[in-house]
C-alpha cells in the first residue's frame, strides 16, 4: 500500500477509534460525557445511548473502506458523507441556537476527519486513474488473446 493509502487508512481508523471511544464513554458515564463536552443538561440520556449504538454500527461500515478503499469505494464515499453531514448539522445547530455550543467540538472533529479523508480519497482515486489505461484513449492497444 502506498503512503497515501496508509494515510487514508490511518485517518479512517482514527475516526473509528474516536467513535468507539465516544460510544464507550456514553455507555459507561453518559452524564460525565454530556458535562465534559458541554452538550447541555438533559432529563434522560436515552437519546445518547441510542445515538451511541447507531454510531458504533455505522463505524463498522467504515472498516472495509479502511482496508481497501478501491474495492469498497462506496463505503469510502459514504464514510466521508457520514462525517460531513453531521458536522454541518452540528455547525448549523450551534449557529441557530438549537444546539448547545459543545456540539461545535463534535462538528469540528467530524469535519476534520471527513475533509481529510475526502482529500486523501480524491488523491488516491486520481492516482489510480492515472495508472489505469483507458481503453478508449487514442493509441491504446487492446490485449491480444
Amino acid at each position: 500500500m502506498t503512503t497515501l493509502g496508509k494515510s487514508f487508512q490511518t485517518v479512517v481508523w482514527a475516526g473509528i477509534i474516536a467513535n468507539w471511544s465516544f460510544v464507550a464513554w456514553a455507555m459507561a458515564r453518559p452524564a460525565a460525557l454530556l458535562e465534559r463536552l458541554e452538550l447541555g443538561p438533559v432529563n434522560s440520556t436515552v437519546w445518547l445511548f441510542n445515538y451511541s449504538v447507531l454510531l458504533a454500527i455505522l463505524s463498522c461500515f467504515y472498516i472495509p473502506a479502511a482496508k481497501d478503499p478501491f474495492r469498497y469505494r462506496v463505503n469510502a464515499w459514504l464514510l466521508i458523507t457520514a462525517r460531513i453531514v453531521p458536522a454541518s448539522t452540528f455547525f448549523v445547530g450551534v449557529l441557530t441556537g438549537f444546539m448547545p455550543s459543545g456540539f461545535l467540538k463534535l462538528g469540528i472533529a467530524d469535519a476534520t476527519i471527513g475533509l481529510t479523508a475526502l482529500m486523501l480519497l480524491r488523491k488516491l482515486l486520481a492516482r489510480e486513474a492515472s495508472f489505469s489505461p483507458d481503453p478508449r484513449a487514442p493509441g491504446h492497444q487492446p490485449a491480444s488473446s
